[in-house]
């Protein structure tokens, strides 16, 4: 390797710039400030300067002046950054998700994630239908448990899952403590989700399960699931305050008797989504590590003992989003997936799961896990983002969105806190509320096109169908046999059940059969709305031999024409309408014919401000004259124009997609009250 001495500084021979010549640049080319013509806003509510200067790393409050090294990297030598390659399981049917299994392992897998099916399923949340013992050991044929990791969940499933395994260990004769992965079961997220009726009981199994586990040293049993807060639109401050209060109740309900807290924190996994938000998700990763040190301190403190418990001793399994997944186009999932993949590699995760492109579609298929777990071996061998460690560490931009994150998060843990901790912000609803802020705040930005879903909200491919591709998920049944638990009243009665015959879904049923006083928090994708819109018009179409018929009607100058006869073939394709898009219209007689020809139900005109007066009018005339009875739109701002009253509606980037398109579905006759 070249010496950099020998060579001298790569800018060496430039001067450096202060902060104040940038601005006075800016300000003379533009005549505003920097922070004027560079802004950003999200719902994170994270700000960062137009401009960050070395200067900026002062200021960040995680970093140690003079040290070069990262302190989330972890002891010199720094290590790389190395993560495992998990790949889930969640076919319904265990002889299939037996050959997915054995193809991951083959094909450079060192995990498998274990996904039970839910009680509860949210739609299109597929999972494996494990009842008992002998369907897990069909799951898992061929695979060394003690070669490959295996982590259960989620939920409930994950405990249910874990007493079967036990089962399954004593009867393959398997060393358990050769045996590693994880039990993805934490009591919050079962309350917050709604998979947990009883708060006592839910900590109880969780204190009991990790007392069990002790007999496999190397099964992580305290896991703190953020996943949930996540999956019901929350902020990445939200995420990680609603994450720090969820271990802080862990590890309070949990030291009041044993196992003792550095056992726990032996245990202790978080479990994360990330997101397509790049930056953002790369920094919320870093300041996990930089927080949870933080709440564990405090118990160490409490408890009279020293703990050196290190950013980088922190266990984080990142898994990609499902709120960021869409029916249609599912294909830009994969480039969704890919982006948060890196993210997480990037912000220092231990394990990494990437969903299948298909997920919100149907259960995953050999070529949707393939993609996907293929995505990683690129990162790690072709593009080789495992060779540094915390690869982030001296970005002035990245330590700052940290350090703001970390900052914000702690400020709203602490509301929490004083608000008598995550359990009782559950009950109140309080939670819930802000959650829900953040919620409606990311469905209004797709709703008014700032934030784009390609091929949902944007592009949309006017030919594609899916509403036939929906396949629902399996909904396990409880036996309800003799030999099911009537009540939580020990892991032991559970294990005792299991025994006697219980199945899966019994021993699942048990955690939550009875009204809770929680309101369960949403699992959402934030494409839902609008793609419900698309699925009526499947179903209109299916029984009325094709969906409404729609022409635009591009007239006059050619760059004005042009641009909005895109813009409304976008807009109202995201609809599912069948659209009929010529280059253009010599005039409007030849609009009305066109319109007769293929029965329009809708006519868009598409042209300049300035023609739409003469033009609307005359159309409205043409259309009658031939008794074609369809609405006419105009692609432009009404309050822009003046049509005298003769546009039925309009498109403009103003307007809400979900409004307009409900209206126009409704004055087509399609029933907008029905489920898609």
């Amino acid at each position: 390797m070249p010496d950099p001495a020998q060579h001298g500084s790569l800018f060496g021979d430039f001067s450096p710039v202060s902060p104040e010549t940038w601005d006075a640049k800016v300000r003379s080319e533009t005549g505003r400030s920097p922070e004027e013509v560079l802004t950003w806003s999200s719902v994170e509510n994270v700000t960062i300067p137009a401009y960050l200067h070395p200067d900026a790393l002062q200021d960040v409050a995680h970093l140690v002046p003079d040290v070069d090294s990262s302190p989330l990297a972890g002891p010199q030598p720094l290590p790389a950054n190395d993560w495992a390659v998990c790949q889930p399981l969640a076919h319904p049917d265990p002889e299939t998700a037996n050959e997915h299994a054995r193809a991951a392992v083959m094909s450079g897998a060192e995990q498998l994630q274990l996904r039970g099916a839910s009680q509860r399923p949210s739609p299109h949340d597929h999972g494996v239908d494990i009842r008992a013992s002998e369907d897990l050991a069909t799951a898992l044929d061929g695979i060394d448990a003690t070669e490959t990791s295996l982590h259960l969940g989620p939920g409930p499933a994950g405990a249910g899952l874990y007493i079967l395994l036990r089962e399954f260990l004593l009867n393959q004769d398997i060393d358990p403590e050769r045996v590693g992965g994880s039990v993805l079961f934490d009591p919050v997220a079962a309350l917050a989700a709604g998979d947990a009726s009883e708060a006592d009981s839910a900590f109880a199994l969780a204190n009991q399960l990790t007392a069990d586990a002790a007999a496999l040293p190397d099964l992580r049993s305290v896991s703190i699931d953020a996943r949930v807060y996540h999956d019901a639109g929350a902020s990445a401050p939200q995420e990680l305050a609603a994450t720090l209060a969820a271990l802080a109740e862990r590890l309070a309900r949990s030291t009041e008797q044993p196992p003792p807290l550095p056992a726990l924190l032996k245990n202790l996994q978080l479990l994360v989504s990330v997101s397509t938000s790049y930056f953002v998700e790369i920094a919320k990763l870093r300041a996990l590590r930089l927080l949870v040190p933080q709440v564990v301190d405090a118990f160490a403190d409490a408890a009279g003992m020293t703990i050196d418990f290190h950013p980088a001793d922190l266990e984080i399994r990142v898994e990609t989003s499902r709120r960021t997944e869409t029916l249609y186009d599912p294909y830009v999932n994969m480039l969704r997936a890919t982006t948060e993949a890196l993210a997480a590699v990037l912000g220092g995760c231990d394990a990494l799961t990437i969903r299948a492109f298909d997920d919100a579609l149907r259960p995953p298929d050999a070529f949707g896990l393939r993609i996907a777990r293929n995505v990683q071996l690129i990162l790690r061998h072709e593009a080789h983002v495992d060779q540094v460690a915390d690869p982030a560490a001296g970005s002035y931009y990245l330590e700052t969105l940290t350090d703001q994150l970390a900052e914000r998060a702690w400020r709203q843990f602490q509301e929490i806190e004083d608000d008598g901790g995550i359990v009782d912000t559950l009950r109140d609803g309080t939670l819930q509320q802000r959650i829900a802020e953040t919620r409606r705040a990311r469905r209004d930005a797709i709703d008014q096109r700032t934030h784009v879903l390609v091929g949902t909200t944007h592009y949309p491919n006017l030919d594609e169908q899916r509403r036939e591709d929906l396949v629902p998920p399996a909904v396990p049944q409880a036996a309800g046999s003799p030999a099911a638990p009537s009540e939580l009243s020990s892991f032991d009665a559970l294990v005792e059940a299991a025994q006697n015959g219980a199945t899966l879904p019994d021993l699942v049923a048990v955690l939550g059969p009875c009204p809770t006083d929680i309101e369960p928090l949403p699992r959402i994708r934030v494409a839902e709305e609008i793609e419900s819109i698309r699925l009526r018009t499947e179903a209109y179409a299916d029984a009325h031999d094709g969906p409404p018929q729609v022409l635009l009607a591009p007239l006059g100058p050619p760059a004005a024409r042009s641009a909005r006869t895109t813009f409304a073939r976008n807009f109202l394709g995201v609809a599912g309408f069948a659209i009929e898009e010529p280059l253009k219209f010599e005039n409007i007689e030849e609009v009305a014919d066109t319109a007769v020809e293929h029965d329009a139900d809708l006519v868009v005109l598409c042209s300049s401000d300035a023609e739409y007066a003469d033009l609307a009018p005359s159309l409205t005339s043409a259309l009658a004259n031939r008794d074609q009875e369809a609405l006419l739109g105009i692609a432009g701002a009404p309050d822009d124009l003046d049509t005298s009253d003769h546009a039925d509606f309009y498109v403009h980037q103003g307007s809400s997609l979900k409004e307009t398109l409900t209206m126009l579905q409704e004055r087509l006759g399609i029933d907008v009250t029905s489920e898609p």
